[in-house]
C-alpha cells in the first residue's frame, strides 16, 4: 500500500483555496477549460498556463511548489491509530494541556494519517516538520522581542492534503511551534503559546474570514501529529519499521519511476487494543469504546520511580475509575463532534430543465424533470423546517454517505432521504428510500455518529398506509411537507425521553 508521501513525491499540486469550499460548479468549469486546452496543446500543459486558468476562474493558488528534494528520504511515521484516538476526544479539548514532550526525534520528518475522520473530509493528510535548534537562528526569528528567554527548538510545520487519493497538494500552510527545554510547548512571558502561522504565499489575498477558518482547521490537522510526537517519547510505545514488499515496490517503480517508501508505524498497545476491538465489532462503536477516563502521560523520576525502579515517561491506558458498587461515571468522547458532520446545507435547484416532464421508466425518477424539481422543493422545504425547529441542517461531504439532508438535534443525528412520488412509482421510490436510509444510518453509526436516526421525506402522503407501519417497525420517521414539523418534533421528544 502506498503512503501519502509516496504520492506527494510522484505528483503534488499546489495548494488551492477552493479546498475550503465545495464549489462544484467552478471546479467543473475549470476542468472543462483545461480539457479544451489539453485537446489543443496536448496532455502536458505548462504549469504557468494552468495557473493562469485557475486565477481567471477565481482560484487562489499557492505561489510555490512542494520542496520535493527536502521530502525525499526523510523519516516517515504513520500515525493512523493516533489520529483515530485524537478524533475521539471531546470537542473543545485544550491541545496544549494534553501533549507532553514533543522534542524532535530527527532534524526533518513526516507524520501522516490515512482514512482518519477529519473536518475537511480528506482521504489523507501529512505534516512535514523541520526542527531549528541553533540558538542564534531561533533568537533572530523570535516573534516576541519583549521575551527574556527563547525556545530550545522551533518547528517549521507544513501540511499536505489529499482530498481524493492520488491528488495530493501542498504545502497548505506554514506554522511555527516553539518548544521549551523539556520539549513541552514553549510559552511567552505573557503565558501565550509560541504558535504562529497561516496560509502559504498565494496568488490572491484570501479574505480575513478564510484565514481565520484555515488556521482553525490546520490546528485540527497538526494536533494529532504533535500528539504522535508525545507518544514517541514514551517507554511503552514502539516505532516499528514497515518495509513494503519487494513485489509491490517494484510494480510501483514501473508505474511511477520510484520505489515505495519505508515508514515507521507507532505501536501503542493500550490504544490499539481499543481500536482492534472496535474494528472486530467486539467493543461496539468507537464512541462507546472510549466512554472511559481519558488516557494520559505519566512521568516517573528517580525520586518516585514506577514499581520502585523504572523512570521515564509512560502512556497510561484508558480506564474506568471508581468502584462499580458506588456507581460509575463515564465521560462521553465522540469520534465525530457535531460540527464535523458534513457542511452547511446548500439549497437545491428547484427549477431544473424540463421541470414539467416525467423521467423515462429506465431513469431514476428524481434524476431529471418533474421528479427532480419535486425532490428539490421537498428537500429545501424540509431544510427550512429543520432550521425553524432550531436544528443544524447539513449537506454531505464527498467522503460521507450521499444523503439528501442531515441535521443535529441535542447531539442526536438524523439522516434523511427525500423522494418524489407519483401513483406509478410510489412502491419503487419508497422501497429505494428505505434501503438508502438504513444504509446511511449504518455507515454514519460506524463513523461514530451516535445515536443516528433514519428519516424518509416524500413529496406527498403515500397512498398506501402500510408504509407508516413498516417505517415504524424499522425505526424510520416517515414524513411529508404537511406533517413534517409535527412528526419530527414528536419523534425527537420520544427519543429524548
Amino acid at each position: 500500500m502506498s503512503r501519502l508521501l509516496d504520492r506527494i513525491l510522484c505528483s503534488c499540486q499546489r495548494f488551492r483555496l477552493s479546498l475550503l469550499e465545495d464549489d462544484i460548479e467552478r471546479e467543473a468549469f475549470e476542468a472543462k477549460v483545461l480539457d479544451q486546452l489539453r485537446q489543443q496543446f496536448g496532455p502536458n500543459l505548462p504549469k504557468e498556463m494552468v495557473a493562469r486558468v485557475r486565477s481567471r476562474v477565481g482560484e487562489a493558488t499557492a505561489t510555490s511548489d512542494a520542496p520535493l528534494s527536502e521530502l525525499e528520504g526523510i523519516p516517515v511515521i504513520a500515525a493512523d491509530d493516533v489520529g483515530l484516538y485524537v478524533s475521539a476526544m471531546e470537542e473543545g479539548t485544550e491541545f496544549s494541556d494534553i501533549v507532553a514532550s514533543m522534542a524532535p526525534p530527527f532534524d526533518q520528518f513526516f507524520i501522516e494519517f490515512q482514512r482518519v475522520p477529519n473536518q475537511l473530509g480528506l482521504h489523507a493528510w501529512g505534516v512535514h516538520f523541520r526542527a531549528v535548534s541553533n540558538p542564534e537562528d531561533i533568537a533572530e526569528g523570535h516573534p516576541r522581542k519583549d521575551d527574556d528567554h527563547y525556545p530550545r527548538w522551533v518547528y517549521l510545520i507544513e501540511t499536505y492534503l489529499e482530498k481524493r487519493k492520488g491528488e495530493p497538494c501542498g504545502p497548505a500552510n506554514l506554522h511555527l511551534c516553539g518548544l521549551a527545554d523539556d520539549g513541552t510547548w514553549f510559552r511567552h512571558s505573557d503565558g501565550k503559546l509560541y504558535w504562529e502561522g497561516g496560509f502559504p504565499s498565494m496568488t490572491g489575498e484570501p479574505p480575513k474570514e478564510a484565514r481565520q477558518e484555515w488556521n482553525a482547521i490546520n490546528a485540527q490537522l497538526i494536533f494529532p501529529a504533535l500528539m504522535a510526537l508525545s507518544f514517541m517519547h514514551c517507554k511503552n510505545v514502539t516505532l516499528e519499521t514497515v518495509a513494503p514488499s519487494e513485489k509491490l515496490s517494484r510494480s510501483y517503480r514501473k508505474r511511477h519511476g520510484r520505489p515505495l517508501v519505508s515508514y515507521g508505524q507507532l505501536r501503542i498497545d493500550p490504544i490499539r487494543k481499543v481500536l482492534e476491538q472496535q474494528r472486530k465489532g467486539v467493543g461496539g462503536s468507537l464512541r462507546k469504546a472510549l466512554h472511559l477516563c481519558r488516557a494520559h502521560f505519566k512521568t516517573f523520576t528517580a525520586d518516585a520511580p514506577l514499581l520502585g525502579h523504572a523512570t521515564g515517561t509512560y502512556w497510561w491506558s484508558p480506564q474506568i475509575r471508581g468502584a462499580r458498587s458506588a456507581g460509575v461515571v463515564l465521560k462521553d468522547y465522540r469520534v465525530e463532534a457535531p460540527s464535523k458532520l458534513g457542511r452547511s446545507y446548500c439549497d437545491a435547484n428547484e427549477d431544473p430543465p424540463d421541470a414539467e416532464r416525467e423521467a423515462p421508466p429506465s431513469k431514476n425518477s428524481d434524476s431529471m424533470g418533474r421528479g427532480l424539481a419535486a425532490h428539490n422543493r421537498s428537500q429545501n422545504y424540509l431544510a427550512n423546517v429543520v432550521r425553524e425547529l432550531g436544528w443544524l441542517a447539513r449537506s454531505p461531504l464527498a467522503s460521507e454517505p450521499q444523503y439528501d439532508l442531515a441535521w443535529l438535534a441535542n447531539d442526536m443525528l438524523y439522516v434523511c432521504e427525500v423522494k418524489s412520488l407519483t401513483s406509478a412509482n410510489e412502491e419503487r421510490q419508497l422501497r429505494m428510500a428505505t434501503g438508502q436510509v438504513i444504509r446511511y444510518r449504518q455507515q454514519l453509526t460506524a463513523q461514530g455518529h451516535e445515536p443516528c436516526f433514519a428519516v424518509i421525506c416524500t413529496e406527498k402522503q403515500p397512498s398506501d398506509p402500510s408504509w407508516d407501519d413498516l417505517c415504524e417497525r424499522e425505526g424510520i420517521v416517515l414524513i411529508w411537507p404537511e406533517v413534517a414539523a409535527l412528526r419530527l418534533k414528536d419523534a425527537h421528544a420520544r427519543r429524548l425521553n
